[in-house]
């Protein structure tokens, strides 16, 4: 086996390639691997599968890459970076888990449907690049026209004055569509939508509105024309122009009635004369609207209908890759469990919010949490019920966090607040309001609805007061933290 991983490694140059490793071997374990075969910097080392007649196995023969029917040997592959579970298997995702070394991470379930999602987004995006060509050649052939028409002054000042028009439109719409294709985050990508309906169109006013499906609202995350706070933040879906374009389609209103609720998206529904909305849409699903307006009459005509069209389709697909993306970023730097952030990303914020204390003479505090027995707790009622006191712990940290503050799972059943421009006082208050939840929360402990408490032990720490050093800071608060285990649990003990 060794010399089978050493030759599989050394097919690939390491540097600037991730190293990924397939398990299962159905269709869609079949489609991921033909996409990563043609993904540049990804190099397919393996694909398992206990049956050898598997779809991806007889591929993955064809293809030159090994293939195995144990799984233990995936955990063998040298430089492996990544494994892609495809098997839907919990057997196989636990085996993976307890096989793999600590280096190679595991994708699987909601992250294994987004590497999918995002391949798929990718092959639209090949797509888009032939649209560019085809925009390269109508350029040519307008040139080549122009040429033509040189014979006649005056025929040729007419067509200048056409081709330039149409030839800017052109080179805008081209660059419009290039850009949407380099950006990865939402914001950027949303601000790109409004400018292009600006450029292209002519749009005076034009907004993007994204779908928030917990609560079925539309948000505001891009807008031009009028000050930002012109717009609503929040639509509901059965409201104005934009719940109708969310529900029934594309909507077009060129004579908006004074004040009319179909307006009333923006905060000056009187300002709005004249209106159009088009579904932002990712395969069957609609993840938000774009709205186009103007305080005075206009009509669109049938061409400037096909362009906002051509606008919404590629805005949709360059809004979803931008969405996955995101995703697998929060993911990337999220405890799957408790949904907070990990231990890495907690380190990472710390040493920026304590740089921005230093260089603004503020305080920060850190709060770093235990829960109280909690071994004794996994023992008596399982771990199923252990791990429901963990996300209880977490819920119960968001809910008493502001936006600024960072809250992160620091390892086992331990948990880290970080609250910038926070005193001891402060803190000391977070804490208790912590503390005081948890107490009190009834856990379920058995089929008859039997519950029981968990108390957790809390250590405040400030800087500059206790510790200089975001180490020094962890450490003081930990410190602190064991100090109220030791003398009762269930409390919040301040550093010394």
């Amino acid at each position: 086996m060794e010399e089978v991983a050493a030759s599989v490694a050394g097919s690939a140059t390491r540097s600037g390639q991730v190293h990924i490793a397939i398990a299962g071997g159905g269709l869609r374990a079949t489609s991921v691997l033909r996409l990563l075969s043609d993904v540049e910097n990804l190099v397919i080392v393996a694909v398992y599968d206990p049956n050898r007649s598997a779809p991806a196995v007889r591929l993955a023969d064809d293809l030159g890459v090994f293939t195995t029917t144990e799984i233990s040997e995936l955990a063998q592959l040298a430089s492996l970076d990544l494994i892609l579970d495809m098997s839907e298997d919990l057997a196989v995702r636990s085996a993976l888990e307890s096989l793999r070394p600590g280096t190679v991470e595991i994708v699987s379930a909601v992250g294994a449907e987004l590497v999918w999602d995002l391949l798929i987004a990718k092959k639209r995006s090949e797509e888009q690049e032939k649209i560019f060509v085809e925009l390269q050649v109508a350029y040519d052939k307008i040139r080549s026209h122009e040429r033509r028409l040189q014979a006649s002054k005056e025929a040729l000042e007419g067509a200048n004055e056409e081709l330039e028009s149409r030839l800017a439109e052109i080179f805008f719409t081209h660059e419009f569509f290039k850009a949407l294709t380099s950006y990865s985050s939402v914001e950027d990508v949303a601000s790109l939508i409004v400018d292009g309906a600006n450029g292209i169109l002519g749009a005076e006013i034009s907004c993007v509105y994204l779908f928030n499906q917990e609560d079925w609202t539309l948000h505001l995350r891009a807008s031009q024309g009028r000050p930002e706070d012109a717009f609503r933040d929040i639509v509901s879906v059965s409201e104005s122009i934009l719940g109708t374009a969310f529900r029934d389609g594309p909507m077009y209103q060129s004579d908006v009635p004074l004040g009319a609720e179909a307006a009333r998206w923006s905060n000056q529904p009187e300002d709005i004369r004249s209106q159009a909305a088009i579904p932002l849409r990712a395969g069957e699903s609609i993840i938000g609207v774009l709205v186009l307006a103007s305080s005075t009459y206009r009509e669109l005509t049938q061409p400037e209908h096909e362009r906002l069209q051509i606008i919404g389709n590629q805005s949709s697909l360059a809004l979803q890759n931008a969405l996955l993306h995101e995703e697998l970023e929060r993911l990337s730097v999220t405890d799957r469990l408790t949904e907070l952030y990990n231990h890495g990303y907690m380190q990472q914020r710390l040493d920026q919010e304590l740089e921005r204390a230093q260089r603004f003479g503020h305080k920060l505090s850190l709060i770093m949490l235990d829960i109280d027995d909690f071994k004794q707790f996994n023992d008596t009622y399982g771990h199923p019920r252990g791990d429901r006191v963990l996300q209880t712990v977490s819920s119960i940290i968001r809910q008493n966090l502001r936006e600024i503050d960072v809250a992160a799972r620091y390892g086992g059943e331990e948990f880290v607040v970080v609250l910038p421009e926070t005193d001891i006082p402060g803190a000391l208050s977070v804490a208790e309001r912590i503390r005081k939840s948890m107490s009190q929360y009834p856990f379920v402990t058995g089929e008859r609805e039997e519950t029981a408490t968990q108390t957790v032990s809390l250590g405040v720490a400030t800087f500059p007061t206790h510790a200089l050093t975001a180490a020094r800071l962890i450490e003081t608060a930990d410190k602190a933290m064991y100090e109220a285990k030791r003398y009762g649990k269930n409390q919040v003990t301040v550093a010394s």
